[in-house]
């Protein structure tokens, strides 16, 4: 079983804003690719962090979900119950549920907010990604599902483990906001950058 080496103490981050047809978005760290060669030790860490968490592995998803958790409560005290956090769609309900169930559970005991994980549904495997319109993101073999009834009215902060464009995670929000959500923000664990500090885009 792998040791977990701490990563350096999380950067402080800027508290959300209020809601806007933008959604901000905000993550802890920068992740390196790793067709680049590493500059310290803290890309490393940051690497092995992401591709454990993954791979659903507890130990990432423990260390994830406390940060997460913390974050919240800094950013909504014991308003946090009034907010939901609802994962961005992976590639397959499997991908989906060994990445995020873990975390998403003990973020939402940590700190109370809603976890959203059941009301997110998967069908078939993804190879491109496409809106529809019908509050699902939708493929010849591949479909997401919303519950509409469930998110309509409900703050949402969208979440998922990197950032690279973006374009994922601001098509989901865009879906739940035709499905009635009112998307706050969105969070990450790392953002992907280019040696030299430029943030890399897909």
């Amino acid at each position: 079983m792998r040791r977990y080496r701490p990563l350096q103490a999380l950067p402080d981050i800027p508290r959300f804003p209020n809601a806007t047809t933008t959604m901000e978005k905000r993550n802890f760290l920068e992740y390196l690719p790793k067709r680049f060669k590493a500059r310290n030790e803290q890309d490393e860490k940051v690497r092995r962090f992401i591709y454990d968490f993954k791979c659903g592995r507890a130990k990432a998803a423990r260390w994830a979900a406390v940060a997460v958790a913390n974050y919240f409560f800094n950013c909504f005290g014991s308003q946090c119950e009034e907010y939901t956090i609802v994962c961005v769609p992976s590639r397959s309900l499997s991908t989906y549920r060994r990445r995020f169930s873990y975390f998403a559970k003990e973020v939402s005991e940590l700190c109370g907010i809603q976890n959203a994980m059941e009301h997110v549904i998967i069908i078939g495997e993804r190879q491109a990604l496409h809106n529809s319109k019908s509050h699902c993101v939708c493929e010849d073999g591949y479909d997401v599902i919303i519950d509409t009834d469930y998110f309509k009215g409900r703050k949402v902060i969208v979440f998922d483990d990197l950032y690279t464009s973006g374009a994922s995670a601001t098509r989901f929000a865009d879906e739940l906001t035709a499905a009635g959500a009112q998307v706050v923000s969105g969070l990450f664990l790392a953002k992907t950058i280019w040696k030299g500090g430029q943030y890399e885009s897909k």
